[in-house]
């Protein structure tokens, strides 16, 4: 539709290329000539900066650094190597060159003889190599180090002829250069040229129409230098600067806002990026910000923003792919740590090294594996979990508040402890009225306790022996059988019996040691059975056995993790009661309600006894799991003081989905509606069919998701209560819900909409003994989930209170505790406003930590891991024989003396004037922002494979000024942009072409399009679109629809775009979210990386598609549209709004001939959309942004496309 609105737009594209053309012509003065002749004498031949590169390329491969690589025991990296005799000659006779093996390899014409051999599959040498070669030995073939292993040393000013041109030390260097091949420099830019570079270099952005008029009226003489210092210095400039000099930053540091492997899932690590945004705006100085980004975390007493700092380390990929190896990716994660740590500081490429010694660079693999063991103790797993939700940090991680919220939550923490303090201060009389209190509630209770004659004790299984102890106890003896029953009969004279008490006991009464007989404590009590019975006869040898229903339970503590509730004792399921002995040793307690009374018969006046039978299972799938000591007591309670008694809920369950046409999914019975909440249902003849299943995430009080779908869940659990009663839940659901309660409805709600806690209340009525309580989420698509929260039934006593009716004696200290606060809670008021206080104030924290930020973060081991060389760099083949601990390569050097051997210790090594590379690598990615390419043109690699610099001298005397300066970055780019190496024309020489075609001597500014971000910045901000604010989450500007579908998992939560909403269109684009699977497409159609690794220089192309993504991306669309509002807003006529448009996209004014090609394509496209008037609305409606309804669209419309051409202009996306 919008390519319809558009068509016609090829007649301005044919202006375009013509003027393009006239645009580059005549738009700079003419450079001055060159001299007269070439240098005054010819340079040697240097091996490190003409034959080592040769040798590296064609040679060391098999003659290098890599001994397992090396043939022919030949290094011609070494020169001892090189120069020693050999049977056929030595490789290398210095001087002599027609003596020296080398020479005549390279120069044979038998392929049997010649190297590099063709097998090798390398370039052969060209002749002026050769030559070079044989210069080489005859000037005595003299090795010298690699220069970027050697420190920097400050270079002696050379003279210049030209004395009037420099303005700075990098000057005088160049231009020396330059004077040594007969060239001049070129004249200064333009004025408006220069303010529009220095503005795109260091922010961005270009600069305004009002700012470029400030500029050419100022005609003082360091009116340039004052702007320059403004940008530094004030805001907005500030921030811009950050901005700008942050992307390279992000892809260096690989950057990304999702996981990258697998589900690609998202992860929150923005704050990272915020942080590295405040030190570029702040001027940290770069050896602090490479220290708290290596090492944050092990600085003394580090603060927040140091410990968000080491998010540095944290950008790698991660996997979630179920099946991964934990230990592969702990390994793949600390290489990558490693290697982009090399990459970044050190310019070297460390991977090399991983499977063998590096074969160009001496960098051995016990190297590489000593700087890999700087990274490979980081507190994290291997293998992460899944999760539906994409703003999750990945452990280690943090939350980040700001001072704001970090002030708010020291004032509570302080309320907090007050009240906490208030809490744990006790009455004066406190223990004399709990004491008072506790022993009137047991009256009241009218509870009491036996202890039963133990007539027999014994297990199903022979070999354990169950022995009876005077103090009423059982200790089990003998064997440990997978599974087992305790049978134990009693004799009581009691009647009306209700209650039977079990104590789990610890063998030899050390409460610090478990109550269970499995290896690790714990036990798992799978069912409870009493019977009672009246001896035959009389005489007891013979028992009429009658069971005893039981109605409710209660145990004093219960695992947490996993379906092991107490109330699993009550209906024999088979998980059981566990009483987690492995995670907290001690006694327990478990009391059992029966539904009817029981022991000695009625109306006897006493000496008549009953029996009761009392039979224990341990029959988990947990083997062994059963009790080492256990005592049983029996006793009664009050009816009417049952309802004092709390509900025991069992553990939730769920069943479904369950799938069905959208209108049929409310009314339409399932089956889990009915019948019990058990495992054992299943709802289908098919092997798959759903059934109830237990889900630990599925807790009350907070919304549970459920899967997405048009389908049916159930969630559902029983409920065993003491007695009849009534009690208020609240709901939510996503979509609509019916709630059942033993099959019958007692609420519902058709509707579409999210949960979200408290949607609705219900009523729920009990039955004594168990309840079935089920809910029915209907979900008509999209996410599901719901909520479930029950409020206490009127009368109701807190749980540990249940205690006091406990039997003398049963409870453990920590119950005992409890049971203490429980009653101050429910009897004391200062301890119940203290704990409401309490209560507030930590629901305000919580509420204030769940919408703080988290980030990823490093936290080192307590003790590191071992590190080892890894056979080939597998992670499953360690080298017990090659052990490596923490250092640096020994071809740089070592760690400082009194350094820790830690990643603290490595950042200060990477800043010490020993240092040769760190101070070189910073200074030349500096250079390469600001003109396109390095000194060292493969900034990349500073190693032997990479390029000589084109001024060593210069990069050398930028690196000790840099380092010397306290590692000042503003003043570093100040220094370089104000140099007249800088300030030089763009226009192309066509004489340097043969003697200079990459423009290495640096004799004119090298013009270079705009990055990505910068060429979608420079519409939003030329448009007036675009919206400034400093850091904060990743944003979703438009791109089309189905990409991330295309490429996610099902399960992946980055798998659907939603498209953000106001501002997050029209952020800057560094803000973009990033997704690795699928970065931002436009972006990526200019050159971006996908930031899975690190990448130190973006390459340049130029494609259809770029001018495709400018022409007719929604984004761009949208943006000349509003830069069309914007013009056509201007006071004026047509002319001069259209000489306005042209200077907010390329800085200058249109020349004549520009003026009637804008007028002509304007007055074209107003008859085109005369004549299409359809095509108005297609074009204008583009967009989120409304379009200006003071503008008619009939003439916006042909402004648009005018707007549109201009931004797709050469000179609007180049830098200049």
């Amino acid at each position: 539709m919008v390519a319809a609105a558009m068509a016609g737009a090829a007649f301005l594209l044919v202006g375009v290329a013509g003027w393009v053309a006239l645009a580059g012509a005549g738009s700079a003065p003419a450079a001055q000539v060159m001299f007269a002749g070439q240098s005054e004498h010819e340079e040697p031949v240097r091996y490190a900066r003409d034959i080592r590169r040769l040798l590296s390329d064609r040679c060391f491969q098999c003659h290098g650094p890599d001994a397992a690589a090396r043939q022919a025991d030949l290094r011609l990296d070494d020169p001892a190597s090189a120069y020693a005799a050999r049977p056929d000659g030595a490789a290398i006779v210095p001087g002599n060159p027609n003596a020296s093996e080398l020479w005549k390899r390279i120069t044979t014409t038998d392929p049997v003889l010649a190297m590099p051999p063709p097998e090798a599959n390398k370039r052969p040498l060209s002749d002026d190599e050769k030559a070079q070669i044989r210069a080489w030995i005859e000037q005595g073939a003299e090795y010298e180090p690699h220069w970027s292993f050697v420190p920097p040393s400050r270079p002696a000013l050379p003279t210049v002829r030209n004395t009037a041109w420099p303005r700075d030390r990098i000057d005088r260097l160049v231009l020396a250069n330059m004077e040594s091949r007969g060239v001049a420099p070129s004249p200064e830019a333009d004025r408006a040229t220069l303010l529009r570079r220095v503005f795109l270099d260091l922010t961005g952005l270009p600069p305004t129409i009002d700012e470029i008029d400030e500029f050419l009226a100022d005609t003082s003489e360091n009116a340039y230098e004052a702007w320059v210092d403004r940008i530094f210095t004030q805001e907005p400039y500030r921030t811009r600067l950050a901005e700008r000099l942050a992307v390279p930053w992000l892809d260096a540091a690989r950057y990304g806002d999702t996981c990258g492997i697998h589900t690609d899932n998202g992860r929150q690590i923005w704050p990272w990026r915020d942080w590295v945004l405040r030190a570029l705006r702040d001027n940290m100085p770069y050896d602090r910000f490479l220290t708290e980004q290596l090492a944050g975390d092990l600085l003394p007493e580090p603060t927040i923003d140091q410990l968000v700092a080491t998010g540095f380390n944290r950008n790698h990929v991660t996997t979630d792919e179920g099946g991964a190896i934990d230990e592969e990716y702990l390994v793949e994660y600390a290489a990558d740590r490693a290697n982009t740590t090399a990459s970044v500081f050190l310019g070297l490429t460390f991977s090399c090294a991983r499977c063998h010694d590096h074969k160009f660079d001496p960098i051995s693999q016990e190297d590489y594996f000593s700087f890999f063991a700087f990274f490979n103790s980081n507190e994290e797993p291997g293998l992460y979990s899944q999760t539906a939700d994409s703003r999750r940090a990945y452990e280690p991680f943090m939350a980040v508040p700001t001072a704001e919220d970090k002030a708010r939550l020291d004032v509570l923490d302080s309320g907090i402890r007050a009240a906490l303090a208030q809490m744990e201060a006790a009455a004066p009389d406190e223990a004399d009225q709990r004491s008072r209190s506790l022993a009137e509630l047991v009256v009241s209770a009218g509870a009491s306790w036996i202890s039963p004659r133990i007539v027999d004790a014994r297990s199903i299984d022979p070999r354990v022996r169950l022995e009876p102890q005077p103090d009423g106890s059982i200790i089990a003896a003998g064997g440990v059988p997978a599974i087992d029953e305790y049978v134990v009969t009693l004799r009581t004279e009691a009647r009306g019996l209700r209650l039977l008490a079990l104590e789990a006991m610890v063998p030899d009464g050390d409460p610090g040691k478990p109550a269970g007989r499995s290896a690790n404590g714990n036990a798992v009590l799978t069912g409870v059975r009493i019977e009672t019975g009246a001896p035959a006869g009389g005489t007891g040898s013979e028992v009429s056995w009658r069971t005893v229903p039981l109605r409710w339970a209660w145990a004093d503590h219960s695992q947490a993790d996993g379906n092991h509730d107490v109330t699993n004792v009550l209906n024999a399921t088979g998980e059981g009661w566990a009483i987690a002995g492995h995670q907290q040793p001690g006694k327990r307690l478990l009391l059992i309600l029966t539904d009817e009374p029981f022991g000695a018969p009625a109306g006897e006046d006493g000496g008549t006894e009953a029996a009761v039978r009392v039979t224990l299972s341990f029959r988990s799938r947990y083997q062994q799991h059963s009790l080492a000591r256990f005592r049983l007591n029996l006793g009664t309670i009050d009816e009417q003081w049952l309802t004092n008694l709390p509900a025991a809920p069992g553990r939730l369950h769920v069943a479904g989905p369950f799938a069905a046409p959208k209108a049929e999914l409310f009314d339409r019975a399932f089956g889990p509606e009915s019948g019990e909440v058990a495992e054992s249902r299943r709802f289908g003849e098919v092997d798959n069919a759903p059934r109830w299943a237990f889900d630990r995430k599925l807790v009350d009080g907070a919304p549970i998701a459920l899967g997405d779908g048009v389908n049916v869940f159930y969630v559902g659990r029983t409920i065993w209560s003491p007695t009849a009663r009534q009690f208020e839940v609240s709901l939510g659901s996503d979509d609509g819900f019916r709630l059942f309660v033993n099959g019958v409805e007692a609420a519902s709600r058709n509707i579409e909409r999210g949960v979200a806690p408290d949607q609705d209340k219900a009523t729920i009525a009990l039955q004594p003994g168990p309840n079935a309580v089920v809910l029915k989420i209907v979900n008509t698509g999209g996410a599901s989930g719901y909520y479930y929260n029950a409020s206490p039934a009127p009368g109701e006593l807190p749980h540990d209170l249940v205690a006091a009716v406990a039997p003398p004696g049963a409870m453990s200290d920590p119950l005992s505790t409890r049971l203490a606060q429980a009653w101050r809670r429910t009897f004391l008021p200062s301890y119940r406003e203290a704990e409401a206080r309490l209560a507030e104030l930590r629901a305000e924290r919580t509420r204030i930590e769940n919408t703080l930020p988290r980030t990823m973060i490093m936290k080192e081991l307590a003790t590191p891991r071992p590190a080892f060389v890894l056979n080939r760099g597998v992670y499953d083949q360690p080298d017990p024989s090659r052990p490596v601990s923490r250092s640096v390569p020994r071809a740089l050097g070592a760690l400082p003396a009194e350094a820790p051997r830690n990643r603290l210790g490595l950042a200060q090594w990477l800043v010490t004037p020993e240092n040769p590379l760190t101070a070189r690598v910073a200074v030349n990615r500096f250079w390469e922002m600001l003109f396109g390419t390095g000194l060292v043109r493969t900034s990349e690699d500073f190693g032997l494979q990479g390029e000589w610099p084109s001024h060593p001298e210069l990069l050398d005397d930028l690196a000790i000024d840099f380092r010397e300066s306290g590692w000042d970055v503003h003043a570093l780019l100040r220094r370089i942009v104000t140099s007249a190496t800088y300030r030089q024309s763009s226009r192309i020489r066509p004489e340097l072409g043969e003697i200079d075609p990459d423009n290495q001597l640096l004799a004119f500014y090298p013009r270079r399009r705009l990055a990505a971000e910068q060429v979608r910045d420079l519409a939003l901000f030329a448009s007036g679109l675009l919206v400034e604010k400093l850091g904060g989450p990743s944003v979703n500007p438009y791109q089309p629809e189905g990409l991330w579908q295309e490429v996610a998992m099902p399960a992946s939560n980055t798998r659907i775009f939603v498209r953000g909403e106001g501002e997050d269109l029209w952020r800057r684009s560094l803000y973009t979210y990033w997704k690795r699977a699928s970065p931002p497409p436009a972006m990526l159609m200019f050159d971006a990386p996908t930031r899975e690794s690190c990448v130190i220089r973006r390459p340049s192309t130029n494609t259809p598609l770029q001018a495709l993504v400018t022409w007719n991306d929604e984004q761009f669309v949208e943006a000349a549209r509003v830069l069309a509002e914007r013009a056509l807003a201007l006071p004026g006529d047509d002319e001069s709004r259209l000489a306005a448009m042209m200077r907010l996209c390329t800085g200058r004014e249109p020349d004549q001939q520009e003026r009637a090609m804008l007028r002509a394509s304007l007055a074209h496209f107003r008859e085109r959309f005369a004549a299409a008037p359809a095509d108005v609305g297609q074009l204008v409606s583009v967009g989120s942004r409304r379009a200006d309804p003071a503008v008619p669209w009939s003439e916006l419309a042909p402004w648009t496309l005018i707007a549109n051409a201009v931004l797709n202009l050469h000179e609007t996306v180049t830098q200049d």
